[in-house]
C-alpha cells in the first residue's frame, strides 16, 4: 500500500479539510479491506500493511474527532478491533518465523509450536474476515461512514 497524503487547503478550517478529504481515505480503506477479504483471497502476508493502514486511519480519524460527533466512536472502536485482530495475526507470523530460524529443525518442540500457530493464524484470519464482513462489508455501511464525515457537524446550542 502507498503512503496516503492528506491535501491541505490553508485557507479552509479543519473540519472542512476533514470532510472534503477523509471519504475518500476511507474509501480506499473499504477497498482493500474488501479485497483481502475477498472468496479467491486466502494470503495473510498482506494483513500486517492492512494493520498499519487501520491503525493510520485510526489516529487520523481520532485527531479530527472534535470535528464530529459522538457517533464517531463506534467507527474508532470497531477500526481498534481490526488494528489488534490483525495484530495477533502479525504476532503468530513474526513468532512461527523466529521459530523457524532458531529452533533445530528435528527439535522435538518445534512441529508442535508451529502446528499451534499455524492453527492460531487460520482462527484468528477467519476471524479477521467475519468480523470484517459483519462490521464493514455489510450493506451500505461504507456509504453511511463517507456520508457521516462528509455532513456537517451540527453547532452545540447555548
Amino acid at each position: 500500500m502507498a503512503k496516503k497524503r492528506l491535501l491541505w487547503d490553508e485557507s479552509g478550517s479543519a473540519s472542512s479539510n476533514a470532510r472534503a478529504r477523509l471519504p475518500a481515505m476511507l474509501q480506499g480503506y473499504f477497498d482493500q479491506g474488501r479485497k483481502l477479504t475477498g472468496p479467491s483471497y486466502s494470503s495473510v502476508a498482506p494483513m500486517h500493511p492492512f494493520r498499519l493502514e487501520t491503525k493510520a486511519l485510526r489516529y487520523t480519524l481520532e485527531l479530527f474527532r472534535p470535528c464530529f460527533g459522538p457517533g464517531l466512536e463506534g467507527f474508532l472502536l470497531s477500526l481498534r478491533k481490526i488494528q489488534d485482530s490483525l495484530g495477533a495475526l502479525n504476532d503468530y507470523s513474526t513468532t512461527r518465523n523466529l521459530i523457524s530460524a532458531r529452533l533445530p529443525k528435528h527439535a522435538p518442540d518445534r512441529k508442535k509450536m508451529s502446528r499451534l500457530l499455524t492453527a492460531r493464524t487460520k482462527r484468528k484470519s477467519l476471524e479477521f474476515r467475519r468480523y470484517w464482513r459483519q462490521t464493514f462489508d455489510k450493506p451500505g455501511a461504507d456509504r453511511r461512514w463517507m456520508s457521516y464525515l462528509s455532513r456537517p457537524r451540527k453547532a452545540a446550542r447555548s
